[in-house]
C-alpha cells in the first residue's frame, strides 16, 4: 500500500472511513425508504379497500377523530423523543426512563382532557355521535403514553433497519385488523376498534425493541430539566405544527358536508404519504446525523449540498409524473362517490413539493439545535391558512381554496430559507433551480400523457377547476 506523503493528500484510513460512512448512509436510507414505501402501500391499499366498503360519511367522521387525537398529542408535546435523540445523555437509563415517566403522565392527562372536552367538541361540530365515539377512543392516549422510549433510542443510534422492520410489522398487523373488522362490520365501530387494537399491539411490541427489564418509572431532576429546556421550543413548534398541518381538516369539518370531507381525506392521504416520507428521512437520518456532527455553517452546506441536489431532482421527476396521472388514478381505483378527489389530489401534490423542501430544512434546523425556526415557519403557514382559507372557500368554493395550500406551504418554506441562511446552511439557488425544473416537468408530463391518450392534458385540469363540489 502506498501511503500519501503530501499534506494535501487524504490519508487512506480517512478515505476508507469516508467510504464506509457513505455506504452506511445509503444503506440506512434504503431501509428507511423501502420500509416506508411498503408501509404506505399498505396504508393506501387499506384506504382504497375501506373506501369501497364504507360510506364517505364514516371516513369523514374518522378523519375528524384522528385529527383531534393527533392534535391532543401534538398540543402537549414537550419534546420527550427529540430530547433523547439530541441530548448526549439520551442513551443513559436515568435519562430515557425520566423521559418515559413524563410521557406516561402526559398520556394520563390527555385521557382526562379528552373525556372533559367530549361534549364541547361534539357541540362545536354539531355531531352527536362524537359524544359516544370520543370517550371510547380516549384510552388511546394511555396506550401511546406507555409506549417504550426504545423507538427514540434506536433513532439516536441510527439503527434504522430494526426500526424499519418494526414499523413494517406493525403496519401489516394494523392493515389486516382494519380490513377484517370492516368486512365483519362496515360501520364506524370497525374504524374505532381497528385504531385501538393496532395501537395496543404497537405499544406492547415496542417493549421488545430493547430489553423490557430496562423500563422503570424514574425521576432524574437534571434529565427532566434538560428535557423541559429543550422541549419548550418543541412544544411551541408542535402546537403551531398541528394547527398549520390540520387547520384544513378542522375547518372543513364544520364548513363542508361530512361526506365531502371524507373525499377530501382520500386526497390528503395520498399527498401526505410523500411529505411524511421526507419527514421520516429527516427525523431518522438527517436530524441525528447533523446532531452528532461537528460540522456547521458552510462546511455542513458543502458536505450535504451535492447529495441534496441529486435527491431533489429525482423527487421532482417522480412527483411530476405523479401529478400528471393523479386524477386518472383516482378515477380508476375509486367509485364515482370519490371523483372530486381527482382534482383535489394534483393540487395538493403541488403543495407537497414545498413541504419536501421544508422538511429538509426542518431536519437541519433541529440537527443544529434550532427548533425555534421550525415554529416560526409553521406559524407563517398557519397565518396564511387562517386568514385566507375561510374567505376563499366561502367566495370561490373548495377547488379555489385548495390553491391556498400551495401558497401556505410556499410561505412556510420561505421562512425556513431565511432561518437557514442566517446560520449558513441555506440552499436558495439550488432550490430555485429544482423548483423551476419541477414546474416544467409537470407541464411536460401532463401533455405527454395527453398525447399517449391517458389524460385530457392541462385543459382537463382547467375544466375541472371550474366545477363546484359539495
Amino acid at each position: 500500500m502506498i501511503v500519501p506523503s503530501r499534506k494535501t493528500d487524504v490519508p487512506v484510513s480517512d478515505m476508507l472511513h469516508y467510504l464506509k460512512s457513505k455506504s452506511a448512509l445509503f444503506g440506512a436510507t434504503g431501509w428507511v425508504t423501502g420500509a416506508y414505501i411498503s408501509q404506505q402501500a399498505l396504508r393506501l391499499g387499506t384506504s382504497i379497500i375501506l373506501a369501497w366498503l364504507l360510506a364517505p360519511e364514516l371516513l369523514g367522521t374518522m378523519l375528524l377523530i384522528n385529527t383531534l387525537r393527533t392534535g391532543g398529542e401534538l398540543l402537549t408535546d414537550v419534546g420527550v423523543g427529540q430530547s433523547i435523540v439530541n441530548n448526549p445523555r439520551g442513551n443513559e437509563p436515568s435519562f430515557y426512563n425520566t423521559a418515559w415517566t413524563i410521557q406516561i403522565v402526559r398520556g394520563l392527562v390527555l385521557f382526562g382532557l379528552a373525556l372533559a372536552l367530549t361534549i364541547p367538541i361534539s357541540q362545536i361540530y354539531e355531531n352527536a355521535s362524537l359524544q359516544v365515539l370520543l370517550p371510547i377512543v380516549a384510552p388511546i392516549f394511555i396506550l401511546t403514553g406507555f409506549t417504550s422510549p426504545a423507538r427514540f433510542l434506536l433513532q439516536k443510534r441510527v439503527e434504522v433497519r430494526k426500526l424499519a422492520l418494526f414499523d413494517l410489522g406493525i403496519g401489516i398487523a394494523g392493515t389486516l385488523i382494519q380490513i377484517a373488522l370492516a368486512l365483519y362490520s362496515p360501520t364506524i365501530w370497525a374504524l374505532v376498534a381497528g385504531l385501538l387494537i393496532s395501537t395496543a399491539i404497537s405499544t406492547i411490541a415496542s417493549f421488545f425493541l430493547i430489553n423490557w427489564r430496562d423500563h422503570r418509572l424514574q425521576w432524574d431532576r437534571s434529565a427532566a430539566k434538560a428535557i423541559v429546556h429543550f422541549g419548550k421550543w418543541i412544544f411551541a413548534a408542535s402546537l403551531i405544527y398541528f394547527l398549520a398541518m390540520n387547520f384544513d381538516r378542522l375547518y372543513f369539518a364544520d364548513a363542508i358536508p361530512i361526506a365531502l370531507l371524507g373525499v377530501y381525506g382520500i386526497a390528503r392521504t395520498f399527498s401526505d404519504v410523500i411529505m411524511q416520507l421526507f419527514q421520516r428521512l429527516g427525523n431518522l437520518l438527517i436530524f441525528p446525523k447533523i446532531s452528532a456532527s461537528a460540522q456547521r455553517g458552510a462546511d455542513l452546506r458543502r458536505t450535504i449540498g451535492p447529495m441534496r441536489l441529486a435527491v431533489l431532482l429525482v423527487v421532482a421527476t417522480g412527483l411530476a409524473i405523479g401529478i400528471a396521472l393523479a386524477d386518472q388514478f383516482i378515477y380508476l381505483v375509486y367509485d364515482d362517490r370519490y371523483r372530486a378527489a381527482g382534482f383535489f389530489l394534483p393540487v395538493l401534490l403541488i403543495g407537497t413539493w414545498f413541504s419536501i423542501l421544508g422538511a429538509m430544512a426542518d431536519a437541519m434546523m433541529m440537527g443544529v439545535g434550532k427548533p425555534s425556526g421550525v415554529a416560526f415557519s409553521n406559524g407563517a403557514k398557519l397565518a396564511i391558512l387562517a386568514a385566507t382559507l375561510p374567505f376563499v372557500l366561502a367566495r370561490f368554493g373548495i377547488n379555489a381554496a385548495l390553491a391556498v395550500f400551495i401558497l401556505a406551504e410556499a410561505a412556510r418554506y420561505a421562512v425556513l430559507v431565511w432561518q437557514t441562511r442566517r446560520i449558513g446552511i441555506g440552499f436558495t439557488r439550488q432550490d430555485i433551480l429544482a423548483t423551476l425544473a419541477f414546474g416544467i416537468l409537470i407541464l411536460a408530463f401532463r401533455e405527454l400523457t395527453m398525447l399517449a391518450g391517458l389524460t385530457g392534458g392541462i385543459g382537463e385540469w382547467i375544466a375541472h377547476a371550474g366545477v363546484s363540489h359539495g
